[in-house]
């Protein structure tokens, strides 16, 4: 007790002997209104607070040398403030209100550390806390739909798999809070994991396409996905305790859900702790395919977390997150596939860390990270055939631990660098229990994948950046190994130890300050897990068995892009090309000799194909007057496989988003214009494929309206979704579109 009293007060005296205290007031740019709980941090530090409802706030910054601000809030542009060594201080920032947020978020996915996303040489896409606020999505699945560079496939209501850049489920890699949502039994194509994420935690999307295998390891072929979930902030002055609560109404009986979270903030301690519960009903469909049934299911999370900021040095975060759903139904393989019954029956997914972060005047050590995780997967399938009397349920855990340390560096003002290594590990069980509804004989088997299985996945990485006048340079490699392990009864032993090593070039010449060229070359990997070796099982169109010999996924990609910023107008655009050999692909096997297996085609993986993916994407933001803007983007693949001279699967069609917004004070409003062409540029397992129309998938146009109104603590929000009732399913998806349909969202924040 003796030894941490002591600790406290050594940290307390540094604090006043080696700081100071700046005061200020924030301030909207266009009208001089206090703009209340803007994040004000000190970059590279623990430091930080937020403003109060009169706008004022204090920070603590270190007392030698120029310390930079970051600020940012909701609606407002984000802004760096580089503040001279001045003690008691007193400053006045504006921030200038803007709708079109593209170039101006700080996201943090690109360089594992804070950063304006106009300083990136990436792709980056950014879903705001602003954005998901006006469009009150029902889920992670639904939150994506309309972003640049992703198509968002849904093979059931409960499910939700981005594509980027014609890449999906194991070939994209997704992040919670920089930890991996990815484990050993992710499969190829789409998968419903995405969906495992509560909408309700999220502050802010972070997509950066094409890149990431550098900085996240395996799996970063299309690009990474980051969801950044909600973190409490210390206040300013006095402890406080607040509440936020949120419910939400779908005609037709498709949503009521809600949310309940209670906050404590002082100086050095922010918790927060929240719990929900959403009921979704089945589809109501556009056009006259009205309810499509069963689709529906429900679903229960709780989130927490805590800040503790031990001195200007030093800061621990934790968090814990649970998510069940219950009853998640496949409507399309009832619809299609001759089941009776087919769902998701729970799904769960609960993820805990801890991560401890030291900032120095060590220009080799400026932040030292140290995360540690534990996350635990739960899956139960349940299936009924029509004119069965077998009902089977599998059940696949995975169980995650993993570790990782990172160091940001900034060698000279020219010369930064993050460096790391971090160690996941995955263990699988996995079980099949068949019942005969007739007697009730119960027959226990082996799951989709040999029970105890293992994946172990170690690296080691490091990416720098060299900033000259008007030209930066960023680098980075990194070297990741496995080592992949399964018994199995009837196929034997599997030990696998593949690795492999990836690095990325990038430069950008900025011919203004806001505006300029890049030019990127990277590599990328995806090293096989459980589910390509051992699968034993269905899948869309066939039986799968295990492969007991293969080796990762590589591409190469070549981009150029342009960047341009300002107040009234910016964009982005992007070309790409994608080369991807050693791709594993399902070819055609046999089981003991037989090419079927009850009459369902026998398949097995192989790394026998090569394809090229070339792409153009593109996003723009123009602000008509202080109230109107006028927000655009549009993507379009094009996608080979090189060994037999047909499409890549899945491809998204040329697809695009029109928006035209106005925003006033306490006042939103929007016209939202979505469309996707027809795409019928099909490989063979697409023709194959129960959920992909014969001939293609139509195009299609929708026009959603959204407005929202904000009073001092209370918002109202509310939309129109396809106004003209059209008929549309978004290509590889297992259900359609939602039907002309009402949603209403009541907000309270204390």
């Amino acid at each position: 007790m003796k030894k941490i009293t002591l600790t406290l007060v050594a940290a307390f005296v540094s604090m006043q002997l080696f700081s100071q205290s700046i005061s200020g007031i924030v301030l909207n740019a266009e009208n001089q209104q206090p703009v209340s709980d803007a994040n004000i941090s000190v970059k590279n530090s623990t430091l930080g607070t937020v403003s109060d409802g009169k706008g004022f706030f204090s920070v603590i910054t270190p007392k030698n040398g120029n310390s930079i601000l970051l600020i940012s809030c909701v609606g407002f542009e984000s802004k760096e403030i580089e503040t001279a060594d001045t003690e008691n201080k007193n400053i006045e920032i504006n921030l200038q209100p803007v709708s079109v947020q593209l170039n101006k978020s700080i996201v943090v996915t690109a360089s594992r550390n804070q950063l304006l996303s106009f300083q990136t040489p990436d792709a980056v896409s950014v879903l705001t806390q602003k954005e998901i606020t006006n469009n009150a999505p029902r889920s992670m699945a639904e939150a994506l739909i309309g972003t640049a560079g992703v198509w968002m496939q849904k093979t059931n209501h409960g499910g939700g798999s981005p594509f980027v850049r014609g890449f999906t489920g194991n070939q994209t890699l997704l992040l919670i809070d920089g930890i991996r949502l990815n484990n050993a039994t992710f499969r190829y194509g789409p998968n419903q994991y995405f969906n495992t994420i509560d909408i309700f935690s999220v502050d802010q999307v972070e997509v950066i396409r094409g890149k990431g295998s550098v900085l996240y390891g395996s799996d970063a072929l299309g690009g990474v996905i980051n969801v950044v979930t909600r973190t409490p902030e210390y206040a300013s002055e006095k402890p406080l305790l607040g509440g936020r609560g949120k419910v939400k109404y779908m005609n037709k009986g498709m949503e009521k859900s809600g949310v309940a979270e209670l906050l404590f903030r002082t100086k050095n301690v922010a918790i927060s702790g929240s719990v929900n519960y959403k009921d979704f009903g089945d589809i109501f469909a556009g056009g006259s395919l009205g309810y499509e049934r069963p689709s529906g299911y429900d679903e229960t999370g709780v989130n927490m977390k805590a800040k503790l900021r031990l001195s200007r040095n030093w800061q621990i975060t934790s968090a814990y997150q649970y998510l069940i759903q219950n009853d998640v139904g496949r409507y399309d393989q009832v619809a299609q596939r001759g089941y009776q019954l087919y769902s998701f029956d729970p799904q769960i997914h609960r993820l805990t860390y801890a991560k401890a972060e030291h900032f120095s005047s060590n220009e080799w050590f400026r932040k030292i990270k140290l995360t540690v995780s534990n996350q635990y997967s739960d899956e139960t399938r349940k299936k009924q055939k029509e004119s069965s009397v077998t009902f089977t349920e599998e059940n696949d855990v995975v169980k995650t631990n993993s570790i990782s340390l990172e160091s940001y560096s900034t060698f000279s003002r020219k010369w930064e660098a993050v460096s790391g290594i971090e160690f996941y590990s995955d263990n699988v069980e996995s079980g099949q229990k068949d019942t005969n509804l007739e007697n009730g004989e119960e027959t226990k088997s082996r799951g989709l994948y040999p029970n105890n299985s293992s994946m172990q996945n170690l690296a080691v990485f490091s990416q720098h950046t060299l900033k000259f006048e008007k030209f930066h340079l960023n680098m980075g490699g990194r070297f990741n190994t496995f080592r992949i392990h399964s018994v199995d009864d009837e196929f034997g032993e599997v030990t696998l130890k593949p690795s492999s090593l990836v690095g990325n070039i990038s430069g950008q010449y900025f011919t203004t300050p806001e505006q300029q060229f890049i030019l990127s070359a990277h590599t990328a990997f995806r090293a096989p897990n459980i589910n390509d070796i051992s699968s034993f099982g269905q899948f869309d169109y066939g039986i799968e068995i295990p492969s007991t010999d293969l080796a990762p996924e590589k591409t190469f990609t070549f981009e150029g892009g342009y960047k341009k910023t300002s107040e009234w107008f910016s964009m982005a655009l992007t070309a790409f090309n994608t080369r991807l050999k050693d791709q594993i692909v399902r070819t055609e096997a046999t089981y003991n000799g037989s090419e079927t297996i009850d009459g369902e085609r026998v398949y097995k993986k192989e790394n026998v194909a090569k394809s090229n993916i070339s792409g153009v994407e593109f996003e723009s933001g123009f602000q008509i007057t202080r109230q109107f803007s006028f927000i655009n983007n549009l993507t379009w693949l094009y996608g080979k496989n090189l060994e037999n001279n047909e499409p890549m699967r899945r491809i998204p069609p040329l697809n695009g988003k029109l928006a035209l917004q106005y925003s006033k004070s306490k006042i939103f409003s929007e016209a939202e214009f979505l469309f996707a062409t027809k795409q019928d540029r099909l490989s063979g397992g697409d023709i194959d494929d129960h959920r992909i129309p014969e001939g293609g998938t139509p195009g299609w146009n929708i026009l959603n309206l959204k407005a929202g109104y904000s009073w001092n603590i209370v918002s109202i929000h509310a939309g129109m979704q396809n106004i003209f009732n059209q008929a549309y399913r978004i290509h590889g998806s297992g259900v359609d579109g939602y039907g002309r349909a009402f949603w209403m969202t009541l907000q309270f924040e204390i």
